[in-house]
């Protein structure tokens, strides 16, 4: 499989939020009838077009099927560009529940930047439409689709942005961030504003906030509050599946804080993280390492749900 080539940084953001649409919501389709989407003209936002399917199998396959060759057209009289460029030949599906996984040859891998985000959000946001099917993942020749050397994992309705305006200016969101209180045995929320590059995922941007720490922070009053990640941890990587959110730090994370309980460092990065709707636990690994304990905490080994009872209200 070919490498995957790096993006350029202007690129939409994987988040959890509310899609902005390209055309509207239309909810009145019929039967039979789905939404395809395709590119604008300008390559910054998605079209969406009625389609028919036209087919007397109407199982999810065929249907899925169906709506993959639509994506390899052209939309509107050649108006809007089709995802699925003609370089790049569809292989299979697969279902499993209420997951779809699709399969792609090679030639997917020359896809990059916005072009390749708004174009897997076409087809992600075109085959969410199909019943019972809530998360779809690609694959390129049978391995998991990588961008920037990180398994894109499973998509659903919140993984895409999907209008760039001005060409990938940087967003702003709300978030909430779990520090640890003046003596390092409680956690404090924090709810403030970020802004980040139209490339950053939102999971990594709330761990690298948490590393910066609470002085980094400067539209609330941190005064009393301390940093709950040890001061040089480098986050490795981030990928999210079945929605959990798999972490591998350096290893100046396993460098403990004096005066903050290791339960208060695993939880801020539990809890924040599982403010995201995409994410309900967390799986931390060192180096690559699985580690049994993580100071006093137990089950470091194990993917953890949030804990409620450690935040001070």
């Amino acid at each position: 499989m070919r490498k995957c080539k790096n993006y350029i940084i202007i690129c939409l953001v994987l988040i959890a939020s509310v899609l902005l649409f390209g055309c509207g919501e239309d909810t009145d389709l019929g039967e039979n009838t789905y939404k395809v989407y395709y590119l604008d003209g300008a390559g910054e936002r998605l079209i969406a077009e009625k389609y028919t399917v036209g087919i007397e199998e109407k199982d999810t396959v065929s249907i899925a099927t169906e709506l993959i060759h639509a994506l390899e057209k052209n939309g509107e009289g050649d108006r809007y560009t089709n995802p699925i460029e003609p370089d790049i030949e569809f292989d299979e599906l697969q279902i499993d529940e209420n997951q779809m996984s699709v399969y792609f040859t090679g030639a997917y891998n020359n896809k990059t930047g916005v072009t390749e985000v708004l174009s897997r959000a076409a087809i992600v946001k075109t085959l969410l439409q199909l019943k019972d099917i809530d998360k779809i993942e690609f694959f390129v020749e049978d391995q998991p689709l990588m961008v920037r050397g990180e398994s894109v994992g499973q998509m659903d309705e919140s993984s895409f942005v999907e209008d760039l305006g001005n060409r990938g200016e940087p967003q702003s969101r709300t978030v909430k961030l779990y520090f640890a209180d003046s003596k390092g045995q409680s956690l404090i929320p924090i709810e403030t504003v970020v802004t980040y590059p139209a490339s950053e995922k939102m999971a990594k941007l709330l761990v690298d906030s948490l590393i910066a720490g609470p002085e980094a922070i400067k539209d609330k009053d941190t005064d009393g509050i301390l940093r709950s990640v040890p001061a040089g941890t480098v986050l490795n990587n981030v990928t999210i599946r079945d929605n959990i959110c798999y972490l591998d730090f350096s290893r100046e994370f396993a460098e403990l804080l004096p005066n903050v309980t290791s339960d208060v460092t695993v939880y801020s990065i539990v809890d924040t993280l599982c403010e995201l709707p995409s994410i309900s636990r967390v799986q931390f690994t060192i180096n690559s390492g699985v580690r049994e304990r993580y100071g006093e905490t137990k089950g470091f080994n194990k993917a953890l749900e949030r804990n409620l009872d450690i935040i001070r209200s």
